[in-house]
């Protein structure tokens, strides 16, 4: 009789549900994998601070199995919902709702790189983006603040331009996408 019932009991476990890891570590599992698994298709940076506790949780995931089995679930779950939504036309929404529900562990990428090159650039430079990009109030830009100004505008035409091409290779809605890329540059001006 117990021969019978050793694969029954295999098989249960298999449903069983996901036996919890410590909270702190269950915690980080629910908070980070979603990021980590929609990094890629998302357009996500994980942002500096987070990125080392990101390979903590995961080495001690690695080592218990119930956080691992969490792990597993919650990416499965995070990849079926944007999946969901891709195929409902709602993908660029459903990134943008992500990424600002999470804005403490990641960013966007094109928001990130916006940010990076705007620390770089005067004031009127980045009031001038404002203004022709994103319809800020106008401001008069200095004959050595053209060539800044000018290769960030050349920066938003390149995402733009790949945003449209990821769009009509993968079948998305061209204006969303594009759109998508103006919104981001402009919210990250207005981080500055």
């Amino acid at each position: 009789m117990k021969r019978c019932l050793a694969p029954f009991a295999i098989a249960t476990s298999l449903f069983a549900p996901v036996a919890y890891a410590n909270d702190a570590l269950e915690a980080k599992v629910r908070a980070y994998v979603p990021v980590v698994s929609l990094a890629k298709v998302c357009d996500l940076r994980i942002s500096d601070a987070a990125s080392g506790d990101h390979r903590a949780m995961f080495e001690a995931a690695k080592s218990d199995p119930n956080a691992n089995k969490l792990a597993y679930r919650v990416h499965y779950e995070t990849q079926t919902a944007y999946i969901k939504a891709r195929d409902g036309g709602q993908r660029v929404a459903f990134c943008r709702d992500f990424i600002a529900a999470n804005s403490q562990y990641a960013k966007a990428r094109f928001t990130a790189v916006v940010e990076d090159h705007m620390s770089d650039v005067s004031k009127s430079v980045q009031k001038a983006i404002a203004h022709n990009v994103c319809g800020a109030p106008p401001v008069k830009l200095s004959k050595a603040d053209w060539k800044p100004y000018a290769l960030i505008k050349k920066m938003l035409q390149n995402e733009q331009k790949v945003a449209r091409e990821n769009a009509e290779t993968n079948g998305w809605n061209v204006t969303e996408e594009t759109t998508a890329v103006t919104e981001q540059f402009c919210a990250a001006i207005k981080t500055r």
